[in-house]
């Protein structure tokens, strides 16, 4: 017998719930899957490990949606509930439209849109499991019956005909025993807080966030970070605002201790803001809030049909089974700084200490795509007849990931996998050979952009 290890008798496990389609991860792409799979008349379950609905938008305070609009910035490009969205926070004033061009179209209330996700969740019947987390699955060859969750109600199990694993780490796709890859380098990690007093700094001659970080992050013990923090004003609430920590490298946020101390140097690093403004300036920025979650750029990916690549990318390939637009540019965070590769040739270099300069990765006589698309393919395992995935489990390259990772294309996958989940159920049977055509008509019918 292993010393480290323990043996737990054999159980049986009560059944919670049955539906037709089981989505573990409620971010915005799995809260999207469950609306459109409802909307086609399937029973729906979501399972979130977190308090709330959102993912990054929401639990872990990330407040920004990027462009929805082409290259030029003349044409929408991304629809469907990411448009509907942005028009329920309108009526809320919980969002306010970033001038462009650029790559942010929309800054966001955090805890609004949490709200509002809610909203849809229970205005479609979606059942919610929260604070609950996938820890198994019952598979048998291509077919999963069932997973299995923990809760405050202890271990329980979900049966379903249908399963979406949008939770970001592949926490089905690995209990399930599927093919699942991750890098040896990861994109770095970053924590956010709502902070009070930051409107005083106006007051201060010629205060500057990155000169003021460059000049005494080494006295207070803070990274230095591309100029990080990023301090931007809350939406509808005067005198506070979202700051993000500086990127904390070498985390994988799927693995338990380590999430755990990035958490810890989060809150650390963020609170060591208001020693440096209180022993500088006499201003405090007391904390308002914490976020729920650190914000997490990779961890984990599914093995799937194919692997989008780089090249795909930035050449605007088009896919027969395109389900998914976007423009965010390359974007391959690394310790020394940032690299960002447009789809217009253009590159940015952006180096720690915050200054940057322009080059080109392709001459300027070259054509600029409108968009690139993200194939269904992306999101299919080859080996799994029931079972798709959606969010940043997709799969692809490092430096398409880059690009595709943001929220609103995630969004789209989110999307996707509902309208395919729907689909395979009323035909047959198997998520890897619906009709593709028939996919993206009803991708469309329902509000998404399908080029």
């Amino acid at each position: 017998m292993n010393d480290n290890m323990l043996h737990e008798p054999a159980r049986e496990t009560p059944i919670a719930h049955e539906c037709d389609l089981c989505i573990i991860g409620g971010s915005c792409t799995g809260v999207f899957a469950a609306v459109r799979a409802a909307r086609l008349g399937l029973s729906v379950c979501v399972v979130e490990q977190n308090t709330i609905f959102g993912g990054s938008a929401t639990a872990a305070q990330v407040n920004d949606w990027h462009s929805l609009l082409d290259a030029t910035f003349q044409h929408p490009v991304i629809g469907g509930l990411t448009v509907e969205m942005v028009d329920r926070m309108r009526k809320r004033n919980a969002i306010d439209d970033i001038p462009l061009p650029g790559r942010i179209q929309f800054r966001f209330n955090s805890a609004e849109m949490a709200a509002e996700l809610d909203e849809l969740v229970t205005s479609h019947n979606v059942r919610p499991f929260l604070r609950a987390s996938c820890v198994g699955a019952i598979r048998e060859d291509d077919r999963l019956s069932a997973v299995i969750i923990e809760d405050k109600s202890g271990r329980r199990a979900i049966r379903a005909r249908f399963f979406v694993d949008a939770s970001g780490d592949g926490d089905l796709v690995r209990r399930a025993g599927f093919e699942a890859y991750t890098r040896p380098v990861l994109q770095p990690v970053t924590y956010q807080a709502i902070l009070g007093g930051t409107d005083k700094l106006k007051n201060v001659p010629g205060f500057n966030w990155r000169a003021f970080i460059t000049e005494h992050a080494e006295r207070f013990n803070y990274p230095r970070d591309n100029g990080s923090p990023w301090v931007h004003a809350l939406t509808g609430v005067p005198g506070v605002a979202n700051v993000y920590g500086p990127r904390n490298h070498g985390v994988d946020a799927s693995d338990a201790d380590q999430l755990t101390q990035a958490l810890l140097d989060g809150r650390r690093w963020i609170r060591t803001l208001s020693d440096m403004t209180r022993a500088l300036h006499a201003i405090e920025l007391p904390v308002v809030s914490w976020a729920h979650a650190v914000g997490v750029r990779e961890t984990w990916h599914a093995r799937c049909m194919h692997t989008l690549t780089s090249d795909e990318l930035l050449s605007g390939t088009r896919f027969d089974d395109g389900i998914a637009n976007g423009t965010y540019p390359v974007d391959v965070h690394h310790p020394g700084g940032t690299i960002l590769r447009y789809l217009d040739g253009r590159e940015e270099i952006v180096n720690r200490d915050g200054s940057h300069y322009w080059q080109r990765w392709r001459s300027e006589d070259s054509p600029t795509p409108a968009c690139y698309q993200v194939p269904y393919r992306s999101l299919v395992l080859p080996g799994a007849a029931n079972l798709l995935v959606a969010g940043r489990l997709l799969d692809a390259d490092r430096e398409a990931f880059g690009g595709v990772r943001v929220m609103v294309n995630m969004n789209q996958t989110g999307e996707a996998v509902g309208v395919a989940s729907a689909l395979a159920l009323s035909t047959t049977q198997d998520v890897r050979s619906i009709d593709i055509p028939t996919l993206r008509t009803r991708l469309r019918d329902g509000g998404s952009i399908v080029r």
